[in-house]
Order: C-alpha cells, then structure tokens, then sequence
C-alpha cells in the first residue's frame, strides 16, 4: 500500500501552510507520515507548488497533477494515484496531527473489493482519513473532469469511528486554527 499525504490546502484560517505547522516540536506533515509508514511502502506528498521546496528532499513530493492543479483533496488523491503506483492507496491530510496509525490499520480491516473507506463518527464524516484502491482512480478523474470535487460521493464504505475514540478522543481533530493546539 502506497501512502498520500494531502499537505495542499491554502490554509487561509489558519494563516500558514499547516504542513508546516508544529505541535510537540514535530511538524504536522511528520505525524501523518508516522501514522502512515507502518502500513506502507512508500509515501507521496502533495503539496502546493510554492511549498514543495520546504519538505525535506528524502521525501517523495509532488504538486497537482496539471489539469488538475488546484482543484481540493481528489485532485490531491488522483495525484497521488498517478505519483506511485500500487493497488491500494492510504490517505491522510496533514491538518490531522493526533491521528496515528490505528486509523489506517482499522480501515485496512474494512476493506473489500474495489471499495473506498472513510471513517466516519458520530455521524460526522472524515472522508480524507480513507483507503482507496486503484479502481477508483476512473471514478476520481472523471468526477473532476465534471467539475465534481467533493470526496464524499465517492466513499463507497464508511467505518464507525467510535471504537477508534475511546482510545484517543482527538483522534480525527482537524486543526484549522492555531488557538486549537494550545492547552494540549
């Protein structure tokens, strides 16, 4: 399984690329590739072209794919898809620092077929913490050549979050903001 580290977003609440953003002296980016790397073989990073220069060069990073470029998290996905090549892809934004790899491993669980995996919790979804095989790369590019860039529509299977939560309650916290890390 191939790893997709979604550090795209133009962080416009958060008032700087988060993917660089830090908690615990570790930046953002660096924990979804934690939660990632017992589960895959390799890791891509999609990132903004005016960011990719700010990862560290032992890192597999990319930008959009151009006929995509700039179109959210499935334009993101797809390049990851066209990046390396595998049958099945684990996804993570990096806006997500508590996350470890007990989301992948869960989601792993619950995959079958052609299926894309989301978490889903308490009735709230988090289609970016998903497993996508690479059946679903047509479905990706023709949803965005449509002008379709919601993930949702796509997520075939969502897995309850709620047993994940009792281990860690911030599991699925995206971080939108700086005040949200402080006091933690």
């Amino acid at each position: 399984m191939i790893g997709i580290v979604l550090a795209g977003g133009q962080s416009r609440r958060f008032g700087s690329p988060k993917a660089f953003a830090t908690y615990n002296g570790k930046c953002f980016y660096e924990y979804a590739i934690a939660a990632l790397t017992p589960h895959c073989t390799e890791i891509a990073v999609v990132a903004r072209p005016e960011d990719a220069a700010r990862f560290p060069g032992t890192l597999h990073v990319t930008t959009d794919l151009q006929e995509f470029a700039g179109q959210g998290p499935l334009a993101g996905i797809l390049t990851g898809m066209n990046t390396i090549q595998s049958d099945w892809y684990a996804v993570l934004p990096c806006d997500v620092p508590f996350a470890d790899d007990s989301i992948i491993r869960e989601l792993m669980n619950h995959r079958a077929g052609n299926l894309s995996v989301a978490i889903e919790e308490d009735g709230k979804c988090h289609p970016l913490l998903s497993i996508w095989s690479k059946g679903a790369e047509p479905l990706i590019r023709s949803s965005l050549e449509m002008g379709n860039r919601s993930v949702r529509p796509l997520i075939q299977h969502w897995v309850d979050g709620q047993a994940l939560l009792g281990m860690k309650p911030s599991l699925f916290n995206n971080v939108n903001r700086p005040e949200q890390l402080e006091g933690r």
